[in-house]
């Protein structure tokens, strides 16, 4: 991703570019391929062949020596923040509600430690006025998502990655991420995650239905953004489809005609938010959205993650069921709050959401329990827009400040501190209290526990740990 130095504010032309071209590849020693314009000013170039961050991190270097040039930067691969999930040999898929088995929306001390979503949806159930856009791996037409959502786009510009035999179009439902052994470096085979509608399920599912699972807000609208394929997605088509699901302009793409005021990115890859990273959620930021990012799954501090350590969003750590860190979560100071992610070494303990039972294509609808802080991350999502539709007017910075002010602290029993897992635990009744009164002065109100349920997955999809970053 390059972006040039001048003239100042002026992208420079075809021309320009191809006078330059020459003068790039010296430097690089390499041929370098334009392949289009981005948002924020910058251009797009690929490399004769993949290479690893750190060799394309010297490329980049000497590009930016260039005086044409004010920055450059590897284009890396993303990947979602959920983690596989072997269903045990007894599991189905219910035909009964299981909010039962829903135990992250509850709060029970040291047994349920959710985000205490039933005193909250007293309060409200959300708006329809808020668009929640969810970045990820698109989302399959589930029941329990029908009527659920606004137009959203597909920003895979590679067909390959795409799955779909196209690259960037109107179309972002899920075609399956699946891939065969060796098609995504030394990866095993996976069949396909339907990553994206197990998070858009948790931010919103149809709710109070008689049918499946219940979504945080039953109100706002979902945008599917899609963003993640077979093998990932690229940080220069993320970073575009974050401006776009604001907003705000991307070149070559059609307008958003219902721009997001919450944005939900459960991905990440390996490294520092880059210029390119923070350009973007500043100025999407400056637009009035709301950015909400999974920490990772590397059990490692989040400060090393894209784009877990960019400033200016909300970044979520994973708790467990009783509200120990989850083994798999990411940490450590840039962390915001944490929420509930899951951990399904016993399975009901895991994160039940909507799924589909299609190990490459799409084929009947499911729930599943996952575990990731890809399942954190839309707890926050929802509840933020929760917020938003009680007051329209709310800045990206209240948001976040009344998600933290409010947070619940962590159970005795809990190894989590502020230091390391954030403010504290999400809670919505709380949160939407400060909202109402000023300021979180009220203590949780927890519920009984609910009978479990036998709320088990048809699927077999799979979702794997973020492999390190690569770059295009």
């Amino acid at each position: 991703m390059v972006r040039f130095a001048a003239p100042a504010g002026v992208a420079p032309t075809a021309a320009d570019r191809q006078q330059l071209a020459a003068r790039m590849n010296a430097a690089v020693g390499t041929t370098l391929t334009f392949v289009r314009p981005m948002s924020g000013g910058a251009f797009v170039y690929r490399l004769p062949a993949p290479l690893a961050v750190d060799q394309v991190a010297a490329i980049t270097q000497s590009l930016a020596a260039l005086p044409e040039i004010d920055h450059a930067e590897p284009d890396t691969v993303l990947n979602h923040t959920g983690i596989r999930v072997n269903p045990s040999a007894s599991a189905k898929t219910p035909n009964d509600p299981d909010f039962a088995d829903q135990w992250h929306y509850r709060y029970v001390p040291e047994e349920e430690e959710g985000i205490n979503l039933e005193p909250a949806w007293a309060i409200t159930t959300g708006s329809a006025s808020v668009v929640v856009a969810v970045l990820d791996t698109g989302i399959t037409n589930h029941a329990d998502l029908a009527g659920r959502t606004v137009p959203g786009y597909d920003f895979i510009s590679n067909s390959g990655m795409g799955n779909d035999g196209n690259g960037r179009d109107p179309d972002p439902s899920d075609p399956g991420d699946w891939h065969e052994t060796g098609q995504c470096g030394s990866a095993p085979a996976e069949s396909s995650s339907w990553h994206g509608t197990h998070v858009a399920g948790t931010i919103g599912a149809a709710s109070n239905n008689s049918s499946d699972v219940a979504g945080v807000n039953w109100q706002a609208k979902i945008q599917a953004v899609r963003v993640l394929g077979r093998c990932g997605g690229s940080s220069s088509d993320i970073i575009d489809a974050v401006r776009w699901a604001a907003g705000l302009a991307v070149p070559g793409v059609p307008a958003n005609a219902n721009p997001a005021r919450v944005l939900n990115l459960s991905l990440g890859g390996g490294g520092t938010c880059s210029a390119s990273w923070q350009s973007a959620f500043n100025d999407i930021r400056a637009a009035g959205a709301v950015a909400v990012v999974s920490a990772g799954n590397s059990g490692d501090n989040a400060d090393f993650y894209t784009p877990a350590s960019c400033p200016g969003v909300i970044t979520v750590a994973a708790t467990d069921r009783y509200g120990w860190l989850a083994w798999y979560s990411n940490y450590g100071s840039t962390v915001e709050i944490s929420a509930p992610g899951g951990d399904t070494w016993w399975e009901s303990d895991g994160v039940l959401s909507t799924l589909n039972s299609g190990a490459k294509g799409p084929g009947a609808d499911s729930l599943a329990f996952y575990q990731g802080t890809s399942m954190a991350a839309p707890h926050v999502a929802g509840v933020a827009a929760l917020l938003l539709g009680q007051q329209p007017g709310l800045t990206p910075a209240q948001v976040s400040d009344l998600l933290q002010d409010s947070a619940r602290d962590f159970p005795d029993i809990s190894d989590c501190s502020p230091s390391s897992c954030g403010d504290g635990m999400l809670d919505a009744y709380l949160a939407l209290l400060a909202l109402d009164e000023g300021g979180p002065t009220a203590t949780p109100t927890a519920t009984a526990p609910m009978p479990t349920a036998t709320a088990t997955p048809a699927a077999t999809a799979t979702i794997g740990p973020s492999p390190t970053a690569t770059a295009t």
